[in-house]
């Protein structure tokens, strides 16, 4: 084993210096990268920007056609969303936290596609209508979060909203440490919206849980919804089939995953 030469190499006297450690790559993407590369060598050529998300240009998000971002709060995401969609491009937020997970998808103003209507058969180019704009999605009021089987805003919607809203006034994402701090805040939140009771994301102990979860990935649930944005990163680049208009959702708990339009009422 390697253990025993290296017990035996050093009875001998053997002074040699012992091989040396590659260093470990300083984000997540550096560490998945080789693993990436051994799927598909044709990806190894693909940069990997380590800077923090602030310090990045919106003229480096422009360059991309679909720009699939995660764990950012929504002043980054409002920015990114903005630059790479005024370039013609198209701009997906997702994330997942314990067993659920939500998207927000910006396919842009002039997107167009072709429905599939059987074997080999597409519909003449429809457009992607109506168009709500990311920032838009982010100024409609969870009052406004409604829709005719929708009484009251969809749970999984609305437990991602509050993390998002959290973030953006403590600047930090709920979790333990900060858990009865975030149950004040979105219990207030709650109350405040005018639709829904304080308590509609459950009690203070399951808000607890709520706050817990707030990031994290579990990794079925990451496959699940990765798998879906991945269809829709398809659909989006060749056009073809009904594009997902502008929320998507997944509870684990059950399997469902669901289409939402969030629009701001008139």
């Amino acid at each position: 084993s390697g253990g025993d030469n290296e017990n035996a190499a050093t009875a001998n006297g053997d002074k040699s210096d012992p091989p040396a450690k590659k260093a470990r790559p300083a984000t997540v993407a550096g560490a998945m990268h080789p693993h990436v590369v051994e799927l598909n060598p044709l990806l190894d050529g693909c940069e990997i920007n380590e800077s923090l998300v602030e310090d990045v240009p919106d003229e480096y998000f422009a360059k991309f056609d679909i720009v699939v971002a995660s764990h950012i709060g929504m002043e980054q995401a409002r920015r990114i969303a903005k630059a790479t969609v005024a370039s013609g491009n198209k701009f997906i937020l997702v994330d997942t936290f314990g067993l659920e997970g939500c998207a927000m998808l910006d396919l842009g103003p002039d997107h167009q596609f072709r429905k599939e209507l059987g074997k080999d058969k597409l519909s003449d180019v429809m457009k992607n209508e109506p168009y709500v704009s990311f920032a838009d999605m982010l100024d409609v009021p969870l009052a406004d979060a409604t829709a005719r089987w929708d009484k009251v805003p969809p749970k999984v919607y609305t437990k991602y909203r509050s993390y998002l809203e959290y973030h953006a006034k403590s600047g930090t994402w709920p979790g333990e440490d900060n858990a009865s701090d975030y149950v004040e805040q979105t219990k207030k939140w709650l109350a405040d919206s005018k639709i829904v009771s304080e308590d509609y994301l459950g009690d203070d102990d399951t808000l607890n849980h709520t706050a817990s979860v707030a990031t994290c990935e579990v990794s079925p649930v990451c496959a699940v919804l990765g798998g879906m944005i991945g269809n829709e990163v398809i659909k989006a680049i060749s056009g073809k089939a009904d594009p997902a208009n502008n929320i998507l959702m997944f509870d684990g708990a059950d399997g469902g995953c669901r289409i939402f339009f969030l629009k701001k009422k008139a």
